[in-house]
């Protein structure tokens, strides 16, 4: 009879389920070679014993916490949380929970992050880094721990990433708009020192280039965060100034939100009916954004697996110094119900 005023203990589990300790160990960590049966009866003498396993011994003793450490730039994006929904259904069924962070789009506040995550022994760590400096992925500290880089990259650092193919993406928004007759395009970004800026940036100028069609300077925005204030700055300077073009490619969905909030607030019907955006993202609420006629709809569920199954592969003990390099093609959405002609990609 077991004390419940005392700690259950794994012993008890066992006596409970009339099976070995060791059985009961290979149910706790998830082990495939226990029968359904025996799994059932062992989960059930956990139940009815309220026995909680202490992790905090058990990670001092394995020398593993079954907790996978995120950095992301921002934690209200909501791209950022549907990859890691997706990632937390992958994890959660191999016994890996997520400790999550944000930088806040800060690479010092990102150095001191990984350091708590360091400190926390994470079995692995997954980063949207917030720049390009290096140095602190490099640390004996940091190099020793399985590492996932998603969304975004840092030039000539040999880690797993999990990327959409963003150039691709940009261009063939720039050619639905010229298929759709405009030939003046402007383009409202972030700061190229950031992966995804400058990729954008970067499908933005071969687009032009390839179509044959001037970049006109004074209407290429591409500084500061990405974010809803900016957004609203940028699309602000740039109708302010005359002749200016009247569609424009957004490199994200915050940078969108912010433009479309200030359009509705500030244009007339006559001025709103003329302009027209494409933009990168297509979340849930993208169809009521009704100056949008095209977006690039990155694959969420998809990135999460991927970014998942290199963490879990690197954990099963692939030591392979060879980084792997996963890029994912995105979908190009129409929205017909705003107006938007339609396109095939050939």
């Amino acid at each position: 009879m077991v004390d419940k005023n005392n700690s259950v203990t794994i012993k008890d589990v066992a006596q409970s389920a009339g099976v070995s300790i060791a059985t009961v160990s290979r149910v706790l960590n998830h082990l495939p070679s226990v029968a359904l049966e025996t799994r059932k009866k062992v989960l059930s003498a956990m139940e009815s014993l309220q026995y909680n396993r202490n992790e905090v011994a058990r990670s001092l003793k394995v020398r593993q916490t079954k907790t996978i450490g995120v950095i992301a730039p921002e934690l209200n994006n909501p791209f950022f949380m549907e990859v890691f929904e997706a990632m937390e259904r992958a994890f959660a069924p191999m016994g890996y929970s997520m400790i999550i962070a944000s930088s806040n789009g800060s690479v010092e506040e990102e150095k001191r992050k990984l350091q708590i995550f360091v400190q926390r022994n994470v079995d692995a760590l997954v980063v949207m880094p917030a720049g390009a400096e290096e140095d602190h992925f490099v640390q004996k500290s940091v190099a020793s721990i399985p590492l996932v880089m998603v969304d975004r990259h840092i030039e000539g650092l040999q880690v797993d990433t999990v990327l959409v193919d963003n150039r691709w993406a940009v261009k063939h928004v720039i050619r639905a708009l010229v298929q759709e007759g405009y030939k003046r395009i402007g383009f409202i970004g972030g700061n190229p020192s950031a992966y995804t800026a400058k990729e954008r940036l970067e499908g933005y100028y071969e687009a032009m280039r390839e179509l044959n069609l001037s970049v006109e300077k004074e209407f290429v925005l591409a500084s500061g965060p990405m974010n809803q204030a900016n957004g609203q700055l940028a699309i602000q300077q740039a109708l302010a100034k005359a002749n200016h073009p009247q569609a424009f490619f957004i490199a994200n969905d915050a940078l969108h939100l912010g433009a479309t909030t200030w359009a509705f607030e500030s244009l007339n019907q006559d001025q709103l009916a003329k302009l027209v955006f494409a933009t990168f993202d297509y979340l849930s609420y993208a169809p009521l954004l009704r100056l949008c006629h095209y977006a690039v709809a990155q694959p969420m569920e998809q990135i999460g697996n991927e970014v998942a199954s290199l963490v879990l592969k690197r954990l099963a003990g692939d030591k392979s110094p060879k980084a792997e390099h996963i890029l994912l093609k995105p979908q190009i959405k129409v929205m017909r119900a705003n107006g938007a002609a339609p396109y095939e990609i050939k």
